[in-house]
């Protein structure tokens, strides 16, 4: 999990950082966005949060327990 949350202002950070860097205009950072977003693994992450968090919810009791 990330020390840090992905906020607007890192958003900005980031996407200022891309165009000086390396010269990206708006539709580059759009593009790269979009790629990024679209990562298989990315999916996969969410879908992993979504079922740890409905397992966990399911079986409350049993976590409480262990860790006692």
């Amino acid at each position: 999990m990330s020390a840090q949350r992905i906020t607007d202002d890192v958003v900005r950070q980031v996407a200022r950082d891309l165009r000086e860097r390396y010269a990206f205009d708006d539709e580059d950072v759009r593009l790269l966005g979009a790629k990024l977003a679209d990562d298989p693994r990315v999916a996969r992450r969410a879908e992993n949060r979504a079922f740890a968090e409905r397992f966990v919810g399911e079986h409350r009791e049993t976590f409480d327990r262990l860790a006692k």
